[in-house]
């Protein structure tokens, strides 16, 4: 959950449309707040489908959740609402179809290891032509401090959620295609 000072209480009052809109540039205004120090930071990240063969990060900055940790679960709402921007789809919709799969798409995690050394998270299946290594690097301010890039399980999709996302998103490729 958002600390108190980023949550925006108004939103429950607005229609999908401009929540959908809000939302993704506050997400976005937020990681580049985080970028903005040019310091590493912690925080989880999901790869979001733009169209079948183009895949962006979206990243949640640890600093700004309560109990400094932005977990997957948390964040996925919002992961649904920036989806349903990209495909032109109902957001309130899309959240009731996918909204209990947050292993449904890539995604990892960048964490400060006991060693104090950063590390990077991931389940193994990142978009197939996308670059994990740089992308993430990039995304999190980590190319002078050279992450260990590590698989976790608990990172992975799970083949339930995945199918579900797809079966969701599919459809909304399908759409902008005819």
């Amino acid at each position: 959950m958002l600390e108190k000072k980023w949550q925006s209480p108004w939103l429950g009052d607005v229609d999908p449309a401009t929540r959908t809109a809000v939302v993704t540039s506050q997400q976005h205004h937020r990681h580049q707040l985080a970028v903005k120090r040019g310091l590493p930071f912690t925080g989880a990240y999901y790869w979001i489908p733009i169209s079948q063969d183009a895949w962006r990060l979206a990243v949640f900055p640890n600093a700004f959740y309560v109990g400094g940790e932005a977990g997957h679960v948390h964040v996925w709402e919002d992961v649904i609402r920036i989806l349903a921007g990209l495909h032109h789809r109902n957001a309130s919709e899309l959240v009731e179809q996918i909204g209990n799969s947050p292993c449904g798409l890539p995604r990892g995690r960048v964490v400060r290891l006991g060693s104090g050394d950063w590390g990077v998270a991931h389940g193994g299946d990142h978009p197939k032509g996308s670059y994990l290594k740089s992308t993430v690097s990039d995304a999190f301010c980590l190319n002078d401090v050279h992450p260990r890039f590590f698989f976790d399980e608990h990172e992975q999709m799970l083949p339930g959620d995945r199918h579900q996302v797809e079966l969701s998103t599919r459809s909304g490729f399908d759409r902008d295609s005819a």
